[in-house]
């Protein structure tokens, strides 16, 4: 890229006028350097610095401080990509000396490191210093401390090619700044981690003082109490360091160590806000149990400097919403010995907790917002109010921290169109309006609604809420009167969202439910906005923490399904609770649109014409940590059309997050009904489909797919080393030696690495089987007697292991004493049938292998492998190997089955059998014969030819590779003439490339 040659003029200028810049005397401020030189770069690096698209303060990619001197609380310059943080730049004026101001790199470090940024900039446009700002930062330390790179403004011509490829905005938006520096730093913790350990640790400490003087406080209380004392500090640290309260007048108060003082400020601060965190005389836990003053204030020194590394001012209500996403996850819990400690809450138990993306929570505010009021526009301020707005599972509140953003900026824009001078706005730059505190408050108290099951998490919601309001605001801005801040007991319910006041069960069992009455907790009996993350949680997991509410879903709610998840209930509740034209909005997992267990979720989705919208995420895990594909479902009962949008790639989506994707009829679903939703993405993949249907046939009528075996204990069953004597096998088990009897095992594969496309399988294992082929020519298992009598070894070392296989779920049950049974009796009558094709469920469409031994596999849950055999009507396993082997058959898998992690996609039998087949005449029609026979010659030849390049050497390498690609294109071409495709399987791209 050639050098612009505004940077050019901007670098002349300032070379001409430096030595007068520099002067301390000279006048020169921030706020002129900001204007003239700051701001110019960093547009050339292709940020909009002016806002000139008019875009209103939570969706710009450039937020600015306007109160640009001095060592202020917030980052002069925040950058975004779809309103998630990536760096900070502060800007100072020239004649203050960055390469050795202690203060201004400090100032600048702790902005990034306080919200996990890799890096921070600091610039005065003389010099650009980028800092890594996952180092702890001191007020102690040099200016060059954490220092990555220093560039002189005489520099920035020869550097600029290669900032625009670290801080552009167009690579920034794919990636840079993880690219160049890296998201974590080796010996550094994520600052959301130590943030939550800290306040943890208050609670921890908090709660054993009061538990010390107070023995006949219950868990929950001390619980209670010690929530409202860190949210006292966090929240009165944000406010001196945003500038509405003064400065360390909490550390100037709690130095006094006075239970006496506390309390006389707490009342005050509970005339002045509202918020029921300092309401002393009203909560009978503050008024009745005395604070540890002394212990408050060792508290209150962790978050001033120089304990303190964190600027708060930068700590707005989603960081403080995902460390309280955590927060959540755990409960103080009184042991044995008298000392209390945090554990996991059962509901997180064997879980990994993690925070939903921001870009991920305000896409799903907008498409449900925006198709709300496109159904049911809104024209003044007036109306706005009467829109009701619910989260399902509130949690920390961060969805409704969004809506109340989206809500602002619709009244922002509805009354500068009917009034621009309407006292409720201000202009607070150029381009920018915002609204005053008043119009946000009532927007919050009569819009915003929210529900959770966990009671912390209510009064963390109200808490972030709270934050939320006073974003954005200073002392001049807020009101002068007293109790400025709502009451929102009556918007944030503690309950169960989706168990109503019907249960039944003991007051044990109605206390952990915690059912609820929607109106008698004075909701809205309706709502406009349904919106949320609603719990993940299977079957299994549900039944087991709590068999009766389990029962109540499977009553009250037709969703419930086989192996249904807890969100299909919810999706559910949220549909009923819709106003006319309401929408839902929420973050689900995508596997609903395939699995058979969601086929009555489906249905009832179809039926309703409910489905606007689904972004799905295929195969990108969006959730650090953890392996949860998801989509964003919009419903909104009775539209005539919908749109399905493939995000292959997170970039894409951080790109353009407003992208609609392919537009249908809702007839479509309504045809599909029940049936597994394979959607098109885009026009071509409509195409593609289209003619793969076009042809009529499924592969499960044309073949038997089976699931392997289940033992449920294949580290006893399965013998994977061993020494073959000929009428018995010799192996080892945890140190011991045994034999048995060889016909009482059958040849097993254990290694899927040995599954290959066209490829023949041989087994590396035995399994143990203690099966005869009984009567009806079924393996029936052995009897006790009849297994010892003619298999003694085997009985030996079966018995050996009796109490680790008692301890297995075996279904059906066996006879007694049949403790060797395997787990299913799932396909015992066809594992060792062969010919067969033998696939792994899990893969990327390169594991379908050929068994001409008859070895068995094993299935279990999503993983193992699967058995095709015994085709119909003429067709060869010959042709159904060369069919799945197939680019645009391997499309159609990742599309019908499930992502998992590490890029591959499940195909169980279920996903299999739907796999379209070209409908061939094989003994009416002499050219379909001749296409069957020419396809099923082609994959001998594939099979033929890798089998020889695994062999070959030098120059025969080249040779067999380039007849392999011959012999695949062969095949290629002639499965394409048979669906009919010219080039349109090209146009298509698989999901997760």
């Amino acid at each position: 890229m050639t050098t612009p040659a505004r940077l050019l003029d901007l670098v002349a200028r300032f070379a001409a006028d430096e030595t007068k810049l520099m002067a301390s005397a000279s006048g020169y401020q921030e706020t002129e350097a900001r204007v003239e030189y700051i701001d110019p770069f960093l547009e050339l690096l292709g940020w909009d610095m002016a806002n000139a698209q008019g875009l209103p303060n939570n969706l710009k990619d450039v937020l600015r401080e306007e109160s640009q001197e001095g060592d202020g609380g917030r980052p002069d310059y925040t950058f975004r990509i779809a309103s998630a943080k990536k760096f900070f730049v502060e800007a100072k004026k020239p004649s203050i000396d960055i390469t050795t101001n202690k203060t201004a790199a400090f100032q600048a470090r702790s902005y990034g490191y306080t919200v996990g940024l890799p890096v921070s900039i600091l610039t005065n446009f003389r010099t650009l210093r980028i800092y890594d700002s996952r180092l702890e930062p001191k007020s102690t330390d040099d200016a060059d401390v954490g220092l990555l790179d220093s560039i002189s403004y005489a520099e920035l011509p020869a550097r600029f090619n290669d900032l625009v490829a670290r801080f552009g905005r167009t690579a920034v938006a794919n990636g840079s700044i993880d690219s160049f520096y890296g998201s974590t730093t080796d010996g550094t913790l994520a600052v959301s981690a130590k943030f939550l350990a800290r306040i943890n640790g208050w609670r921890v400490r908090l709660a054993n003082e009061l538990h010390g003087r107070y023995p006949g406080l219950t868990v929950n209380e001390l619980s209670d109490l010690a929530q409202k004392v860190v949210n006292r500090i966090i929240f009165l640290r944000m406010c001196e360091d945003r500038g509405i309260e003064v400065r360390e007048t909490l550390r100037k108060v709690a130095g006094k160590r006075s239970v006496i003082e506390l309390r006389t400020f707490f009342k005050k601060l509970d005339d002045r806000y509202n918020t029921g965190l300092f309401d002393v005389a009203e909560d009978r836990l503050q008024d009745q149990y005395e604070l540890n003053a002394t212990l408050f204030h060792d508290f209150v020194e962790e978050v001033y400097s120089p304990a303190s590394p964190y600027n708060f001012a930068v700590l707005d209500a989603d960081f403080l919403g995902q460390v309280y996403e955590h927060f959540l996850a755990r409960r103080l819990e009184l042991l044995d010995d008298g000392s209390i400690c945090l554990v996991q809450k059962p509901a997180y138990e064997d879980r990994e907790i993690v925070t939903t993306p921001q870009p991920l929570v305000e896409e799903v505010i907008q498409r449900a917002f925006d198709a709300r009021f496109a159904a049911a526009p809104v024209s003044t301020f007036e109306e706005l109010c009467a829109v009701r707005v619910l989260d399902v599972a509130i949690g920390s509140g961060r969805f409704l921290l969004h809506a109340l953003d989206k809500l602002a900026n619709t009244a922002i824009s509805l009354l500068l169109t009917g009034n621009p001078k309407d006292k409720r706005i201000y202009k607070a730059s150029a381009n920018e309006f915002r609204l005053r505190f008043e119009a946000k408050r009532q927007l919050l108290e009569k819009c915003l609604f929210g529900i959770d099951v966990d009671f912390n998490a209510v009064e963390v919601a109200k808490f972030s809420l709270m934050v939320k309001l006073l974003e954005d605001e200073t002392a001049e801005t807020l009101p002068a009167e007293k109790r400025i801040l709502p009451d929102l007991n009556g918007n944030v319910v503690w309950g169960n969202t989706v168990v109503g006041t019907d249960f039944v069960g003991p007051p044990a069992a109605r206390e952990e439910t915690a059912p609820i009455d929607w109106e008698d907790e004075g909701l809205p009996s309706e709502f406009d906005v349904v919106i949320g993350n609603p719990p993940y949680v299977t079957t299994d997991d549900m039944r087991t923490a709590n068999r009766r509410e389990f029962d109540y879903y499977k009553a009250k709610y037709t969703s419930c399904h086989k192996q249904f998840d807890k969100y299909f209930v919810f999706i559910e509740r949220a549909l009923r609770a819709l106003a006319p034209a309401g929408t839902v909005g929420l973050l689900v997992p995508n596997k609903w649109l395939t699995i058979e267990s969601a086929s009555k979720l489906r249905k009832l989705m179809a039926d309703k014409m409910a489905v606007r919208e689904v972004l799905d995420f295929g195969n990108e895990s969006l959730f650090a940590g953890k392996s949860a594909y998801v989509c964003i479902l919009i419903l909104q009962p009775g539209v005539a059309e919908f749109c399905y949008r493939n995000i292959h790639k997170q970039a894409e989506f951080e790109l353009d997050p407003a992208g609609k994707g392919y537009v249908q009829p809702g007839a479509v679903l309504s045809a599909l009904g029940e049936s597994a939703w394979v959607l098109p993405g885009t026009l071509e993949e409509h195409t593609v489909l289209s003619m793969l249907y076009a042809s009529g046939r499924k592969l499960g009528d044309l073949v038997e797919i089976k699931n392997g075996v289940q033992t449920s204990k294949n580290s006893v069953f399965v013998i994977s080393n061993y020494t073959d004597t000929g009428r018995t096998v010799l192996f080892q088990k945890e140190g011991a030696q045994w034999e048995l009897e060889k016909a009482l095992t059958r040849p097993y594969v254990a290694d899927s690495g040995q599954v290959k496309s066209f490829g023949e399988i041989q087994a590396d294992s035995l399994v143990v089987f203690p099966y005869a082929v009984g009567p009806s020519g079924t393996p029936q298992v052995m009897a006790p007697a009849y297994l010892e009598k003619n298999f003694p070894l085997g009985w030996a070392y079966l018995r050996h292991y009796r109490a680790t296989l008692e301890k297995r779920d075996v279904s059906p049950p066996p006879p007694a004493g049949v403790f060797y049974a395997f787990g299913r009796h799932q396909s015992l009558e066809t594992v060792f049938t062969r010919p067969k094709i033998i696939y792994s469920v899990n893969q990327t469409g390169d594991k379908y292998a050929f068994d001409t031994v008859g070895v068995a596999v094993a299935s279990g849950g999503t993983a193992g492998e699967v058995m095709v055999l015994n085709p119909r009507d003429g067709y060869s396993l010959e042709f159904v190997m060369g069919l799945l082997n197939q680019r645009v058959i391997e499309y159609f898998l990742r599309k019908r089955g499930s992502p998992f992690r590490g890029g591959y996609y499940s195909r169980g039998s279920a996903v299999l059998a739907d796999v379209p087949v070209p409908a061939l005449d094989l003994a009416g029609n002499a050219a379909h014969a001749a296409a069957h026979s020419a396809i099923v010659q082609d994959v001998r030849d594939i099979m033929a030819l890798k089998a020889s390049l695994a062999r070959a050497t030098g120059r025969a390498v080249i040779q067999l590779q380039r007849r392999l690609h011959a012999a695949v294109t062969s095949l290629e071409q002639r499965f394409d003439a048979l669906w009919g495709f010219t080039g349109q399987v090209e146009l298509i791209r698989l999901p997760g490339e």
